[in-house]
């Protein structure tokens, strides 16, 4: 046995990755894997928040067609929809009361984005070799939950606003990393018992949506704490979110201002639907890019709390090992 897992190439690093982050040198990938583009474990380690948005910037780039294509196929629709509504004359029946409407039906694109760029993400982050179509099914499967989640940190949350900003910022904080543990965890988030009656029964599975919502909550509020996670979660909201999320949203809100379409129908040199159709798949294109990186910042953001808080990078490390040991064959 002692022939066999020095014999192992793999091994060879073993002591450097479960030294402390601090005292790692530069992650160099398997020999095997050298020159593909498979992001090691050890990149896993503890990071700041420029760090943290480079990691959500690679997963996102790993994964970039599946998760956008899947975000153009919500987000056109929805955009054009608005296109409609607003050449009707409805968005000016009730300027609060539409804004509310359309934060809240907004929730169902944006939730759907983001339980699936946090599966597909947060798969390669772990293992850029992983299968896209699992992924994609996971996530689509936990889409409902994940629309809930954000329905209760954003909507739910609004009359916070009323009584003081900060502590509407202060549940944004704290929910932050929601949606990413109800897709990642999984079934994780219960027991083993309620896991077994789950299967069992139609209406035990449908008990335990709720106590995964809840749970997924608890779980994020338990992992954000802190106030080195706090400045962290500023930064990157300020930006990930405000700076380049925010430049994509401004585009997309810019082509609903009258003078604006009629700028690029004159430079287009078409009119009519036509004009009004392509302005909003456009529109829908920047709020897909959008959607698709606040969620990729999410699951960067997770995965950071979990290798912080409970030393998640040298758990893979070991696991990585215990399947190459399996994998390898007998010294002779």
């Amino acid at each position: 046995m002692i022939s066999r897992v020095s014999a192992h190439p793999s091994l060879r690093t073993t002591n450097e990755e479960l030294q402390p982050a601090r005292q790692r040198s530069t992650p160099r990938p398997p020999e095997r894997f050298r020159g593909a583009r498979v992001l090691d474990v050890a990149a896993l380690a503890p990071r700041d928040a420029g760090g943290i948005l480079d990691l959500a910037i690679e997963g996102l780039l790993a994964r970039l067609g599946p998760a956008l294509a899947l975000a153009l196929c919500l987000w056109l629709p929805f955009r054009q929809i608005a296109e409609l509504l607003g050449l009707s004359g409805l968005d000016g029946f009730s300027a609060d009361l539409y804004s509310l409407a359309w934060n809240a039906l907004s929730l169902v694109p944006l939730g759907c984005t983001a339980s699936v760029v946090a599966s597909l993400v947060g798969d390669a982050l772990v293992d850029r070799r992983a299968p896209v179509a699992p992924g994609l099914v996971r996530g689509l499967a936990c889409a409902p939950g994940a629309i809930v989640l954000l329905f209760l940190s954003q909507i739910a949350a609004l009359p916070l606003v009323v009584l003081c900003v900060a502590p509407y910022f202060l549940v944004q904080w704290l929910t932050f990393a929601a949606v990413p543990i109800y897709v990642l965890e999984g079934d994780a988030l219960l027991t083993p018992a309620e896991r077994e009656r789950a299967r069992r029964s139609v209406l035990a599975y449908l008990a335990a949506f709720p106590r995964r919502i809840g749970r997924a909550l608890a779980r994020s509020f338990a992992l954000s704490r802190g106030g080195p996670a706090l400045g962290r979660w500023v930064l990157l909201a300020v930006i990930g979110q405000l700076v380049l999320g925010g430049v994509l949203e401004l585009g997309a809100m810019a082509l609903t201002y009258p003078e604006a379409r009629e700028y690029l129908r004159s430079q287009l040199g078409f009119g009519g639907a036509a004009a009004e159709l392509a302005l909003g798949a456009v529109a829908g294109l920047f709020t897909a890019l959008s959607a698709c990186l606040r969620s990729a910042l999410m699951v960067a953001f997770y995965l950071d709390l979990r290798v912080r808080r409970e030393g998640w990078d040298l758990e893979l490390a070991l696991s990585r090992q215990d399947r190459d040991l399996a994998a390898a064959p007998e010294a002779p």
